[in-house]
């Protein structure tokens, strides 16, 4: 039973699994050891540091706050 339980899974996986999803769509991503994938639309200089930026001004995404309340999209 996998109920409650954290799968992980490794590097390599998630690599694969990210270039397969973006490969056509001609974006910079980046993928943080913890697993959080961050895509630039505008890349500009050192992608690791524009991600963690990123992830810096926006914060973590919690279920129901509005950066993760996805209910009222059309």
């Amino acid at each position: 039973m996998l109920s409650g339980m954290m799968i992980a899974m490794d590097t390599e996986t998630l690599v694969d699994v990210w270039q397969r999803l973006l490969a056509d769509s001609g974006e910079s991503w980046v993928l943080f050891e913890h697993g959080t994938c961050v895509v630039l639309t505008a890349p500009d200089g050192e992608l690791a540091e524009q991600a963690a930026e990123f992830l810096k001004k926006f914060g973590p995404v919690h279920a129901g706050s509005s950066a993760g309340d996805f209910g009222d999209q059309p």
